[in-house]
């Protein structure tokens, strides 16, 4: 559902940015002859204005068609085609998609922050998950975070990273409670991810605005959401790794989950993350490479500058040239994108230490076996069979043998035996009675934040007879 989300709302903030490109074209004098919404065949079309508008089998994405756009069409070229502009016309026209964006974004987050919205409080704890690690260091909803090892902290994002790095060490936080200072220290437990959790969420509060104020906060807004956008940018050009962490898709659930966790309504999410992924459509098309609106807005700074045009072959080797980058980029990021959601594999999963928790040895009928000891004594020959936790036999003499001392891991094991001794001193027969009630659950299996239910079982010990 997510996925289908995204390509969704992908498609139509496309349609928007090619708009963009639309508007600034009619403004201008440009002709634009057809304007398609989607591909594959057409299921629709109409003319308005002197554009033909066609819907296409599958609406997802759109294209303007510009006249005078192809420079290798010399037969567009006339009064009213996009080459006969001068390279400032024509970098309006281009930089209209994004700007487009940008304002659908600006809309959407003012209308939002009117109506009454859930705004964050900047670095203070919002829930604590019972059981967690956060709740065993006694984290309270309305600490504000200050440090994590004596570094400070600016942003809510800084404190996660520093969290998700943290598994299997020891954190010292400093916080502030009622305006007290306290230090409180708590060792992060990767999830099925690796990524280090401690159980808590940032905290909102419900507001409303007014108008003067939800503007700023649309701009303040969208500057955080541009500046993720371009650490999420940088972090995919600096690897595959990374990018499996941070990638586009990323920013889109961190926008919307933050705010689902605050009890926020379904629509305020929604609206976030269209407000994210806008604002995130607007900052890749402007990367300066060929085949993006940067990449055409920095071939015209270079015509305008230089004061002569482009070749035309320059251009379209430098367009196939970027589109092949891009194309490289997209796939790499799918594949990202779909590790993601594959299971992750033993590795990951390794406990604090870096190896995988052991897992007991399964017996017939799918429980784990009871750890094996040493046995004590001999038989007629044979070892006399002894459980987890037994009762010493009695041998000859009077007295009881020695037996090591019992595993204690979460596993089921049967009572102790109640051994009788005869007469003659010779141990007699023991009974063992019905196994006692215990948890099944390995303990590597437990969730990382809830302690384990099992509890190791009581060492009973019969007194030898006189």
């Amino acid at each position: 559902m997510h996925y289908l989300f995204v390509l969704l709302a992908l498609g139509a903030l496309l349609i928007v940015h090619e708009l963009g490109h639309l508007l600034a074209a009619r403004l201008l004098g440009v002709r634009v002859p057809r304007f398609t919404v989607g591909f594959g065949p057409p299921l629709l079309s109409f003319r308005l204005g002197g554009t033909q508008f066609v819907l296409g089998a599958i609406p997802l994405g759109a294209s303007a068609d510009l006249r005078g756009m192809n420079p290798h069409r010399a037969g567009e070229e006339d009064t009213t085609g996009f080459g006969t502009l001068g390279p400032l016309k024509r970098m309006a026209i281009i930089l209209a998609g994004p700007v487009a964006n940008y304002a659908v974004a600006m809309g959407l987050l003012f209308a939002l922050y009117s109506s009454g919205t859930h705004v964050v409080v900047p670095l203070t704890v919002g829930t604590v998950v019972p059981g967690s690690e956060a709740a065993r260091a006694q984290l309270l909803p309305g600490d504000r975070l200050l440090r994590v090892d004596g570094k400070p902290l600016e942003k809510w994002s800084d404190f996660v990273a520093r969290v998700a790095d943290g598994v299997g060490r020891e954190l010292e936080l400093a916080v502030e409670r009622h305006g007290e200072p306290r230090t409180v220290k708590v060792r992060p437990r990767g999830d099925e991810r690796g990524t280090g959790r401690i159980g808590v969420s940032q905290q909102y509060v419900f507001r409303t605005h007014a108008p003067g104020e939800a503007l700023r906060q649309s701009f303040v807004h969208t500057g955080r959401v541009a500046s993720e956008a371009l650490s999420t940018l940088v972090a995919l050009v600096r690897g595959p790794d990374v990018a499996g962490r941070a990638g586009p898709g990323a920013l889109m659930r961190q926008e919307s989950s933050d705010v689902a966790s605050s009890t926020a309504s379904g629509l305020d999410a929604l609206v976030r993350a269209m407000v994210a992924a806008s604002v995130a459509l607007a900052l890749l098309t402007m990367v300066p490479v060929p085949g993006l609106d940067g990449g055409r807005v920095l071939l015209l700074a270079v015509e305008a500058v230089s004061g002569r045009r482009i070749p035309p072959r320059v251009e379209t080797v430098a367009q196939t040239a970027g589109f092949l980058f891009l194309s490289i980029g997209i796939v790499a990021t799918a594949g990202a994108e779909i590790r993601r959601a594959l299971p992750a594999p033993l590795e990951s999963r390794a406990g604090p230490g870096g190896t995988a928790a052991p897992t007991p040895p399964a017996v017939a009928g799918g429980k784990p076996a009871p750890a094996a000891s040493t046995p004590p004594a001999v038989m007629g020959g044979k070892p006399a069979p002894v459980p987890v936790v037994s009762t010493p036999p009695v041998v000859a003499g009077g007295k009881p043998a020695t037996v090591p001392a019992a595993s204690t891991a979460p596993v089921p094991a049967p009572a102790a035996a109640t051994s009788t001794a005869g007469s003659n001193g010779k141990p007699g027969s023991a009974t063992a009675p019905p196994p006692a009630s215990a948890s099944t659950t390995p303990a590597a299996t437990q969730d990382a934040g809830t302690p384990s239910s099992g509890q190791p079982p009581a060492r009973v010990v019969t007194p030898a007879p006189p």
